[in-house]
């Protein structure tokens, strides 16, 4: 028997096609539902435990969709007692998420071999999280940097926007056009597109640039690109919805799996230098496709973060500005965000690159936008250094 136990949290009804559960629901191993929904109050811890029955080397194995929780998997075997007990049942799984965690979340579960990483698993389990309870309000408050930043800004005749708010995690285009009126500060919507991602093809796009536009005919509407055959996928109809196209380069290649490897969740990179040259054209990739905005410019995974300096050197940052200059992209300064560092917006502003300004929420709360008016004074900005797509040059 294979059983599964949501702690402190409950099914969502709504999701039909997902199944719902009661807490200590039991399965088969085969009668293990494909996805399932589950929401949790704010504030609360994510777990849940898989008890295990097959003695043959399969584990759970797990990947989450973001880069702001960390997952501890816990395999432990049982007492003695509890093996009379429960007959042909080794051990069973924890999963704790031990800190914060944007909503909604999505995450995979695999059941196999840890060797076998290129067959396919016995089971698969998606887990879709939610977050009830009070609903953060979308509004900056009035603290001295939001202050300072409006006020900068007007004096050097500076119009903000948000280029990089995403439509999710409970944030709606009402919230972002809620949060212009009260801040100034422009707003935008955006989606992500991907294979792994929620919104893939071409009816799913114009329906979201269709609502976008419902609540705002004047808010631009974005894409962020996760997937490099892009340009292939959406067709010029559809393209022709959306008024920019925003990508990073934090998604390179694909794992053994098959899945997109995420670079915020790589764990070592054993040989730096080859990783670099191989990254480095990654990033000069990208930056041939017809997109508008580069965000997260210069990213380093996390093993390798301590060598940010000896591999970004000046060849190859200015070789990406330039790219972004010849080709009219903006580089994006980001709310909360280290990259990308002083070094590299300052030989961007020398070499004439234009900027822009996102925040990449995860949902409706707003983020500190200290680096949006550090950036600005530091790097003298001025109208004609701010990025503006088309639609709004008309």
């Amino acid at each position: 028997m294979k059983k599964i136990g949501i702690l402190s949290m409950l099914a969502l009804a709504a999701f039909i096609a997902a199944a719902e559960l009661k807490n200590d629901t039991a399965f088969t191993l085969q009668d293990v539902p494909k996805e399932i929904v589950v929401q949790r109050r704010a504030g609360e811890p994510l777990r849940f435990s898989v008890e295990e029955n097959v003695t043959t080397g399969y584990k759970w194995e797990a990947e989450w969709n973001t880069n702001e929780c960390t997952l501890v998997m816990d395999h432990r075997r049982r007492a003695p007692a509890e093996k009379k007990r429960l007959a042909g049942a080794p051990g069973f799984l924890d999963v704790t998420v031990t800190s914060k965690i944007y909503t909604p979340a999505r995450v995979e579960l695999r059941y196999r071999r840890p060797w076998e990483k290129d067959v396919e698993p016995a089971k698969t389990l998606k887990v879709l999280v939610y977050t009830v309870g009070e609903a953060k309000s979308p509004l900056y408050p009035k603290t001295s940097v939001n202050r300072l930043l409006k006020e900068e800004c007007a004096k050097r005749g500076i119009t903000l926007t948000d280029w990089h708010l995403h439509i999710r995690g409970g944030m709606t285009p009402e919230m972002a056009l809620q949060r212009e009126r009260d801040s100034g500060i422009k707003s935008s919507a955006m989606e992500n597109h991907g294979r792994e991602w929620e919104i893939y093809d071409n009816r799913q796009l114009q329906a979201f640039a269709a609502r976008s536009r419902a609540v705002n005919p004047a808010m631009p509407v974005g894409i962020q690109v996760n997937d490099r055959d892009w340009f292939k996928q959406i067709d010029a109809e559809t393209r022709a919805k959306f008024d920019y196209i925003l990508a990073d380069t934090m998604i390179m290649g694909t794992l053994p799996s098959g899945r997109a490897n995420r670079l915020w969740m790589v764990k070592e990179i054993p040989d730096p230098d080859k990783w670099m040259e191989a990254y480095f054209a990654h990033t000069m990739q990208i930056l041939d496709e017809p997109i508008s905005i580069y965000a997260n410019a210069t990213y380093i995974p996390v093993p390798i973060i301590e060598q940010y300096d000896r591999l970004w050197t000046d060849a190859r940052m200015r070789a990406v500005i330039a790219k972004c200059v010849e080709k009219g992209i903006a580089i994006e300064i980001q709310a909360e965000s280290p990259y990308p560092r002083p070094k590299f917006l300052k030989l961007a502003k020398e070499m004439g690159a234009k900027f822009s300004f996102g925040t990449n929420n995860f949902d409706p709360g707003p983020k500190d936008l200290s680096r949006w008016l550090e950036a600005i004074t530091w790097l003298d900005l001025g109208p004609n250094d701010i990025w503006t797509p088309a639609c709004l040059k008309k």
